[in-house]
């Protein structure tokens, strides 16, 4: 059978301009090649056309299964994609599956969206198999495990299937149906600031841990058997070498839940790494407890190629911390940041700044743990950070018990107060976000110009300016929640910290010119910054 699988895009305003290969949909097609089937990916988030695109290459394909993979922010438009593609007279069997669909009642997706025909909850490899060999044969879909379908004007549901045993069955992803790594985000290498082709991998599957936002637990809730799987490091390390060699990937970020940090495996892998003559660097995110209980796995990791670590810190407010179910504290959170920062390796740092329930002092806590951590200059910054809700999720079922207004209505916010700092914000980032970005990516030019030609001193201004730069957002939330637990904040106070940035950027162009003046030299800078100029930008670039 032919058969389309669609990576759903994801809202820009939601992705933050992100793109990474989709693992999902190619495990799919791996599994379905591997049993004979004609398989090709719609890659939505690609430059594929929105929406029209989209239609057009369900039409075109002529399949007998398309089935759209979609996460919360994308499923309204499969609603819309499936309506114009029946209005339009498509006939195949369609088809929804992902974190979204799998996190509701799977008949309450199909209720609301008619033109689907079923849905597939939780890992999808086997049920989807099991539905189109069916479909093929003509077959009925009743006692396909962890389906739900249509029988006229009956929804059924048929129950759950047990998990995947073991990761090491499956077929590798089949990244050859993908778009080129070219044509997804790479990573910038330090200090060059050269961009290199990124891809995705995968080494485990599940998370045990129950914070209160994530749409983990809600994807496996329905399963039966052990949540947390993990592949063979060796595999892994031979996966890495085989994408180095077959699609040129010099970078790997892991897409685990949670990546497999443990003693054994990590030395494992380390030293599988070393006996593929390392292929690429990669970044992988990991639990602050998991650091400091296991710290001597640093230095093997980074002689491995480790270059990142993700962490979700989430909150320097313990109190929000206890909210999200975290099990973790602010202390551990900053001792494991200073652990991998003196590693060598740099730190991603994943963080909430907002949610409804948010106070002026929780704010400021934040912004006092990012700055002691030295991760106040993050990019997308975390000043803008705001919770989205996923169904499924505690905090979308306390949310959705109340009133459930929209992001910009005042009432988004129990506290007023927090209300005005976020309209503030946002009045900041429309203003100068913008010219914000200009600067960055200008002296980011001049940082490479400089060390290519070896100018030492142009190199260090361009660092201290961009990370002066990169933190204006940070300083901005930092006086607005500073007037609000002095004085209360209003329109003056709101339009004087605009102002202060924007002198910031004025005085940044001004150094640009005086540089270029110059001819790239410039005079000395001050002891912190030439001291420790790349670890300004650890978690930056």
């Amino acid at each position: 059978m032919r058969i389309l699988l669609v990576n759903m895009p994801t809202p820009p305003k939601v992705s933050f301009g992100r793109r990474s290969q989709p693992l999902g949909v190619a495990y799919l097609a791996a599994y379905l090649l591997e049993r004979g089937h004609d398989v090709e990916i719609h890659e939505g988030s690609s430059d594929s056309g929105g929406l029209d695109g989209l239609v057009e290459r369900c039409l075109s394909e002529r399949a007998g299964l398309i089935g759209f993979s979609t996460t919360t922010p994308s499923f309204p438009m499969v609603g819309q994609a499936a309506a114009r593609y029946r209005a339009a007279g498509g006939q195949a069997l369609l088809v929804a599956g992902g974190h979204h669909v799998s996190a509701v009642l799977p008949t309450t997706v199909l209720a609301e969206v008619p033109e689907l025909d079923a849905v597939v909850s939780g890992e999808g490899e086997q049920t989807l198999a099991e539905l189109v060999e069916a479909h093929a044969s003509g077959a009925d879909f009743t006692g396909i495990r962890g389906l739900s379908f249509r029988r006229g004007e009956e929804l059924v549901w048929n129950g759950s299937r047990k998990l995947l045993s073991s990761l090491d069955s499956l077929p590798l992803p089949a990244r050859h149906l993908l778009p080129p790594l070219s044509e997804y985000a790479g990573v910038r290498r330090w200090p060059t600031l050269d961009v290199v082709p990124c891809a995705t991998i995968a080494a485990s599957r599940g998370c045990p841990y129950r914070c209160s936002f994530c749409d983990i637990q809600s994807f496996y809730r329905r399963e039966d058997g052990p949540m947390r799987r993990v592949r063979r490091p060796e595999s892994v390390a031979e996966e890495m070498a085989m994408v180095r060699r077959d699609h040129g990937a010099e970078h790997f970020a892991f897409v685990d839940d949670l990546f497999p940090y443990a003693p054994n495996w990590v030395r494992r892998f380390s030293d599988a790494l070393v006996e593929a003559d390392k292929p690429g660097t990669f970044s992988f995110a990991a639990r602050a407890d998991h650091v400091v209980k296991h710290p001597a796995l640093l230095d093997a990791l980074a002689v491995g190629g480790c270059s990142s670590i993700e962490m979700g810190i989430e909150s320097g407010s313990q109190s929000v911390l206890d909210r999200y179910q975290k099990d973790l504290t602010v202390e551990v959170n900053l001792e494991a940041i200073r652990l991998i920062q003196a590693s060598g390796i740099r730190t991603i740092i994943d963080y909430i700044m907002f949610d409804p329930w948010s106070t002026p002092t929780e704010l400021a806590e934040s912004l006092d743990f990012l700055e002691a951590a030295g991760a106040d200059a993050g990019y997308p910054t975390t000043a803008y950070s705001r919770l989205t809700f996923y169904p499924g999720t505690p905090l979308y079922d306390r949310w959705a018990a109340g009133p459930m207004p929209e992001q910009d209505d005042p009432k988004w916010f129990e506290n007023p107060e927090v209300h005005r700092i976020w309209a503030a914000l946002g009045g900041f980032r429309d203003r100068a976000q913008h010219r914000i970005n200009e600067e960055i990516e200008a002296w980011r030019l001049i940082h490479r110009e400089a060390v290519q030609g070896q100018a030492e001193d142009a190199r260090r201004a361009a660092i201290q300016q961009m990370y002066r730069l990169r933190r204006l957002p940070h300083q901005a939330l930092r006086e607005l929640v500073s007037m609000t637990l002095k004085d209360g904040l209003d329109e003056a106070g709101s339009a004087a910290v605009a102002g202060r940035s924007m002198a910031v950027l004025d005085a940044s162009r001004a150094e640009r010119d005086d540089l270029a003046a110059r001819d790239g030299a410039c005079g000395p800078l001050s002891g912190a910054v030439s001291g420790a100029a790349d670890q300004l930008l650890s978690a930056c670039e």
